[in-house]
């Protein structure tokens, strides 16, 4: 009963470190206040056999990490095989793991291995997800994890399709954005494009990563949880475009061009030296030819 005792709290002085941490030996001996290691693996051996400590090599060393009590209690629902599949999927995070990958670690049969998948899937402790890299591939996760940016494609993709839609309906909204703040009231009808196609030396009205990042979140254009590396994807495809130009690092202004594209007009300021001797009133005009550079 004294081991039951000292070990619970032992687990919960684990427990109240961060739950990535793994113990050594002499860390847990001194946490608990034993003195021998045979005190210690006692101790040790109570929570193993509730599942509440698992047992990790890093470097070659033997670690204990805690593990919490509702998650003890689903490996108490566990049998053998479903529990060692369950492990290598916890160790895969949220990357995820192949199938044929587990069953080649696990060196399980793969009727197995298929029926403890189902089982741990049917009580929500796993989930299958779509890998944007590797289509074709059934990949597991625990059930609570989101998937990395790696396996979903980001905030592009929808059930491993790009949503060109969505990223078309951003890439219109960051680029009008910009534009009203490279050229103010350039959506208004009255906007005179002739008069305000020029910067004035002094301009800085420029865009920031993080003002588009912090307009589209006010906004609520989407539910997607954007960071500033998305936004900053999307300006290099308008930039690609010629309808963003990069002024500097994580800073956009709106071409020109573009705004001209908007309103359906193009400039054409071509000078031909054709275009002179053909509108020349007087032939008689005083006219440079070519031949007195040679």
């Amino acid at each position: 009963m004294a081991d039951q005792e000292t070990a619970k709290k032992l687990h919960t002085l684990m427990l109240a470190q961060p739950s990535d941490t793994l113990f050594s030996e002499p860390e847990l001996r001194k946490l608990i206040g034993v003195e021998t290691a045979n005190d210690l693996m006692s101790l040790i051996q109570v929570l193993l056999n509730q599942n509440l400590v698992k047992l990790v090599k890093q470097n070659g060393d033997l670690k204990f990490q805690a593990v919490e009590t509702q998650e003890a209690a689903k490996r108490m629902n566990m049998n053998q095989d479903e529990s060692i599949i369950y492990s290598y999927i916890e160790a895969s995070g949220r990357e995820g793991i192949w199938t044929k990958t587990i069953k080649a670690r696990t060196n399980l049969h793969q009727h197995i291995v298929l029926r403890c998948l189902k089982s741990l899937e049917s009580q929500r402790y796993i989930k299958s997800v779509k890998s944007v890299k590797f289509p074709t591939r059934k990949i597991y996760m625990l059930y609570h994890l989101m998937p990395s940016i790696e396996v979903t494609g980001g905030p592009w993709f929808t059930d491993g399709e790009l949503d060109s839609e969505f990223v078309e309906s951003l890439l219109t909204i960051i680029w009008r954005y910009i534009a009203s703040k490279t050229y103010p009231n350039v959506f208004n009808n009255s906007y005179d494009l002739q008069q305000n196609q020029l910067y004035s030396s002094n301009y800085k009205n420029y865009s920031t990563i993080d003002e588009i990042l912090e307009f589209i979140i006010k906004s609520q254009v989407t539910s997607e949880e954007l960071i500033e590396n998305d936004i900053r994807s999307l300006c290099q495809v308008l930039v690609y475009d010629d309808k963003l130009e990069k002024v500097n690092l994580d800073c956009y202004k709106a071409t020109y061009q573009s705004i001209i594209d908007l309103k359906e007009k193009r400039v054409e300021e071509e000078y031909s030296i054709f275009d002179y001797l053909n509108n020349s009133t007087n032939q008689n005009d005083d006219v440079v030819y070519f031949d007195e550079y040679i």
